[in-house]
Formats: structure tokens, sequence, C-alpha cells
């Protein structure tokens, strides 16, 4: 009996590794480095607006086996990321409810769907509120606001127990019509709270910030099942589902760039204000287990509006993805 317990033990399949542990595994690639700044400089020669444009990129290779494989152009900077922000909460809401925090129905159901297919602030103000446990009001007194303000980095402490430290998402998106006051500006104001995008000239020092290199590490988690379930990583991938066919603004995005290439498909966020033009997401093959992660950041004034990230997601999907017999079909 003994000696069939330790057989069994020993043929147990080890255990998966954890999302900080499987994280670690990706390694750069010099030849994945050398095609991304090879095909950056090749956009900017044909792009005069871009070549004074701040781009941050990242790119992750799922298609090729383990470890995994990233390059990245500027991918540690960190940068406001406007709505891209939002897939991050609709990923909490869903680990959120496996842990028995919330139940994703009804309004809360609706107000996922708005905050990711209308990009509304309002509802992610209420997305995020429901999340964190704090609802909007006048500013608060000092005992009150320091629990508002550790409830409020929620999100931000499950993102470093997977493993990625440089995501600071601490606050929801605003209209910019009245919709930031009393404690959310209190917030925004406070300096003391580290990771902040300060940037001075009277900017919020406590500004959402994200990097192109942690974004796509938690959209790999995403792509992987590592960060949730199975059935919910599929379920928020099929929110993101982007198809230009559908959403003809995206020409110039992620779903634009795969659309080019025969059978991909794309689960991504994008955002855009101010300066800033962005996009983040997961290309898939079609019926099969080869992706890749791509994010890419602008940032420029006047703003930058072209094609750069099709155009990356179009090259990198060549490369990564699309087989010469898939191109020739």
């Amino acid at each position: 009996m003994v000696a069939s317990l330790v057989v069994g033990a020993s043929a147990r399949e080890p255990a998966a590794p954890s999302p900080a542990d499987w994280l670690a595994t990706i390694r750069p690639s010099p030849e994945l480095q050398e095609f991304l700044e090879r095909t950056i400089d090749q956009l900017e020669a044909h792009d005069l607006r871009l070549r004074g444009t701040a781009l941050r990129v990242a790119v992750i290779d799922l298609a090729h086996g383990e470890p995994p494989h990233i390059a990245a152009h500027h991918g540690d900077t960190p940068v406001y990321p406007a709505s891209v922000v939002k897939f991050v909460y609709l990923m909490a809401a869903y680990r959120w409810q496996e842990e028995g925090r919330v139940r994703i129905e009804g309004d809360f159901d609706r107000e996922l769907s708005e905050m990711i297919r209308e990009s509304s602030n309002q509802a992610t103000q209420k997305v995020f509120a429901r999340l964190t446990k704090t609802d909007p009001g006048p500013e608060l007194a000092p005992d009150a606001y320091r629990d508002f303000r550790e409830r409020r980095q929620a999100v931000k402490q499950w993102l470093v127990g997977l493993g990625i430290t440089d995501l600071h998402c601490v606050n929801p998106t605003y209209d910019g019509t009245g919709d930031l006051f009393g404690r959310d500006a209190q917030f925004l104001r406070d300096a003391s709270v580290p990771g902040g995008l300060a940037r001075g000239n009277g900017e919020a020092p406590n500004r959402q910030a994200m990097t192109a290199v942690g974004t796509a590490k938690l959209l790999a988690l995403l792509a992987t099942d590592r960060a949730l379930s199975p059935e919910d990583s599929a379920t928020v991938r099929r929110r993101m589902r982007r198809s230009p066919i559908e959403q003809p603004y995206l020409a110039h995005r992620i779903a634009g760039g795969a659309a080019r290439l025969p059978g991909l498909e794309v689960y991504a966020k994008s955002g855009t204000w101010g300066p800033i033009y962005a996009d983040a997401g997961i290309v898939r093959q079609s019926g099969s287990e080869r992706q890749m992660v791509i994010v890419v950041f602008t940032e420029a004034s006047p703003a930058y509006r072209g094609d750069v990230i099709a155009d990356l997601t179009e090259q990198s999907a060549r490369r990564l993805l699309v087989t010469a017999h898939d191109a020739d079909h």
C-alpha cells in the first residue's frame, strides 16, 4: 500500500506555475527585438507625424511554445492609458466574482458592457466604485480618507499579486463635465500614493499610469487563462472581441491591422484622450492556439491619429501568426 501511494504521488502532474512565476519565464528575444525596431524605423521613414510622436510598444510571442518571448520599444516608460485601462477593470470584475465579492448580473453586467463596448466613462465610474467600494462624494476627513485611499488601490494590489507592478490602475475615467469632484479629486491630488503619473504643470500627481510591457503581460495572462478561470477568461475575451466590420472606427487600430490578414481574431481595448492614441490586445489565429499580444501607446501634441497601430499589428501578425500558405489564401 505504501509503495502504491508513493508511485501515485510521483506520477501526479506538477502544479501549474503561479501567474507571477509564469510571467517571470518570459524572455527577451533579440530576433523579435530587431524586427520591432526595424519595423518602427521603416514606419517612421514614411510617416512624418510619427517621427515626432512618443511611441511605447510591447509584443509578446505566444505562438512558438514556452517560454514566451517579448520585444519592446520604450516599453517600461509609464504613460496615461486613457480608456485602455477599462479592460483591467473588466478582468478584475470577473476575479472578484470568482472570489465571491460581486455578482455579474443586472445593472453590473450592463455597466461592464457599456464600459467596454461604448467605452462609457460613467459606466466605468460605477464599475470601479463597485470593485473598490469607494463611492463618490464630498471630501473626507483624514481618518475616513485613509480607509478610502487603501480601498481605492484594490485593483492595483490584485495586479501586484499577479506579478505585475507597473500598472497604476487606481482611478476610473472621467468625462470632465463635473464628474471629478470631492473625494475623487482629493485622491487624484494625493502625491503620497506611489506609482502615479506625476507630470507637473499643474496636473494631478496621482494620475493613472500603465507601461506597454506591464499591459502586455496582463493580456498574456488573459490569453493563456492564467489570471482567471478558463471559463471566465473566455468570457472576458468575448466581451473584448473587436472587428472593423462591426466597428469601422477601429480600422486604424489593432483590429484593423489584423483584418488585413486572413483568419485572425482580436480581443482588445483602445483608448483616445487628448495627446493619447492607444490600443492593447490579443491577436489569435482562428481555430488554433497561435496567438500574440501587442500594445501600442502613442503620445503627441498635436495628437497623432495615424496608422502606426494597425501597421505594427499587421507586420507583427504576419511574422508570428500567419504562414505562407495562409497569406496566399
